[in-house]
């Protein structure tokens, strides 16, 4: 948004923090805090919330897939310790200490918003990203889970909107085909980041091992790449994708639609 290298320098030395002294890839586990050493308590619901969200920004800022990759880790593990497999949305707690009798799920984006709000969009990401229908159906049962608050309360979680709106609109992909520190490549980037594009992806097909990962999974991205040596930009519904284009000015008019 403001173009300047130094925030992303420090979202990636945070994140890069965050991988090496707070998460046990050895046990799949995120840890809270840290401070002359890494404390023994283990992550609640929002922390893998807020730390996935970061990396799926991340992802898009940097193209590196390694941080979706962690992104994708961190979600298998908040599913598997906080997710209501029974009425869906994220409890707040694992349910290990054995002293907290009721589990409970924060139902109010106020200063913080709400886990299952803030996973719920993460989800719906993340099912674009790998396209997974079950992290898709998941993010919907989360979202249902809180129809009645959305129903009557809905000013009570304005990001749970967020993901509803995601979840209702048809999801948008954009594609930049080239290597990741070209020039042209770039303009392109930069060019989508002028525009305001809710419910929107944005990936890079670079012809090397994030294409090959993005690929894995999906498809349509096998096959994108460079025209006549020229970065090119491939905008998509559902991965069903325009004519590509390889000027930004070409690009805009396809953004303004």
């Amino acid at each position: 948004m403001l173009d300047d290298p130094r925030y992303l320098e420090v979202a990636t030395r945070a994140a890069n923090f965050v991988r090496k002294q707070l998460w046990d890839d050895s046990r799949k586990m995120l840890f809270r805090s840290y401070r002359d050493g890494r404390s023994d308590v283990e992550g609640f619901a929002d922390d893998y919330a807020f730390v996935v969200q970061g990396l799926l920004d991340l992802y898009e800022a940097t193209f590196d897939v390694e941080w979706l990759k962690f992104a994708t880790q961190l979600q298998e593990t908040q599913d598997r310790l906080f997710f209501d497999e029974k009425n869906a949305g994220y409890f707040s707690t694992s349910g290990k200490d054995e002293s907290v009798f009721l589990r409970m799920k924060d139902d109010n984006d106020s200063a913080e918003p709400a886990a299952s709000s803030i996973a719920a969009l993460n989800l719906l990401r993340l099912a674009q990203f790998r396209d997974d229908k079950q992290l898709e159906d998941r993010a919907k049962k989360t979202i249902d889970a809180f129809a009645p608050t959305l129903s009557h309360f809905a000013s009570a979680m304005p990001q749970m909107l967020v993901a509803l709106d995601f979840s209702t609109s048809k999801p948008r992909q954009i594609v930049i085909a080239g290597k990741v520190d070209a020039p042209k490549t770039k303009e392109m980037v930069e060019e989508v980041h002028r525009h305001f594009l809710p419910n929107t992806i944005l990936l890079l097909a670079d012809g090397r091992e994030g294409q090959k990962y993005l690929g894995e999974k999906l498809e349509a991205i096998r096959a994108m790449s460079m025209i006549d040596g020229k970065p090119a930009a491939y905008v998509c519904e559902n991965f069903t994708c325009k004519a590509p284009v390889t000027d930004s000015r070409q690009l805009a008019d396809l953004l303004n639609f």
